[in-house]
């Protein structure tokens, strides 16, 4: 994996007191945070040692977490979703893009801190997403490809074109349909993005046998606060056989599990 980025409101806090001292002093930083509508760096500054760095527990085991929510996404996706007046809004370049804000937020976050050299993607119905996470390696500056795989790919739009983006058939419900060889040459760090949640039970498997350490499997709209039982019990059973951890620095980054991927951002260890 390569190196982790850092997360810089350090830098941004010492700039501000390096370079207007008499503002952001001690005696004067709250009033500054008033005057200037900034209201945080007060909080940052009595808190600096603390800040951007990750919590101990950081990556979970899918047992020790509650399937609760601060927030629930899915009831502020789904009116969207049938407000069809709506829908140029929710789409990407024009094409459907059915991931909420929040999410969309987390995954550029991953991705600068990953720098993935692959994205493997499952069930990117007419394309939009494909296309948006081709144009966030793109801004990334770094080699890297991303491979998308649909059972119904004549539905794929000819504007979901990137020269770092190849669209393959898959029947998830049959795995002999994914190329392995494909798969054993495909460069690492690895996002895995599954909204196909098609056969995970022998999916999830065949997909960990290629993953390395450091990789992530993102598992969306699968779990929510009326989970059944047997399928997380299924789902903690993959997570201790293949070596997943919940990450929570994702998963939580907006109040527990406030993601349509709750519980969901899995990372190899």
């Amino acid at each position: 994996m390569n190196a982790k980025r850092g997360f810089h409101a350090r830098d941004y806090v010492a700039a501000l007191r390096e370079h207007y001292p008499d503002l952001f002093s001690a005696e004067n930083v709250s009033k500054s945070d008033s005057d200037f509508h900034i209201g945080f760096i007060k909080l940052f500054l009595d808190n600096i040692d603390a800040l951007g760095v990750d919590s101990p527990r950081r990556f979970q085991n899918l047992r020790e977490r509650s399937f609760a929510m601060n927030h629930n996404v899915w009831a502020d996706l789904t009116p969207r979703v049938r407000d069809f007046e709506k829908y140029p809004a929710i789409s990407y370049k024009g094409l459907l893009l059915l991931k909420p804000a929040v999410d969309l937020m987390l995954y550029s976050n991953l991705i600068w801190e990953l720098q993935p050299k692959t994205i493997l993607e499952f069930g990117p119905l007419q394309g939009g997403s494909s296309l948006w996470f081709a144009d966030q390696l793109e801004l990334s500056g770094q080699p890297s490809e991303i491979h998308s795989f649909e059972y119904f790919t004549k539905g794929i739009h000819p504007d979901a074109s990137h020269p770092r983006l190849t669209f393959h058939f898959a029947d998830l419900r049959d795995p002999s349909t994914l190329d392995r060889e494909l798969l054993a040459r495909l460069p690492h760090p690895w996002l895995v993005v599954d909204d196909a949640h098609e056969n995970l039970e022998q999916l999830i498997p065949l997909i960990s046998s290629f993953m390395e350490p450091g990789d992530y499997y993102v598992l969306e709209d699968i779990f929510s606060q009326g989970a059944q039982l047997e399928h997380i019990e299924k789902a903690a059973r993959l997570c201790d056989a293949l070596g997943f951890k919940i990450d929570s620095k994702y998963a939580d980054a907006f109040g527990y599990n406030t993601t349509t991927s709750p519980n969901g951002w899995w990372r190899k260890s």
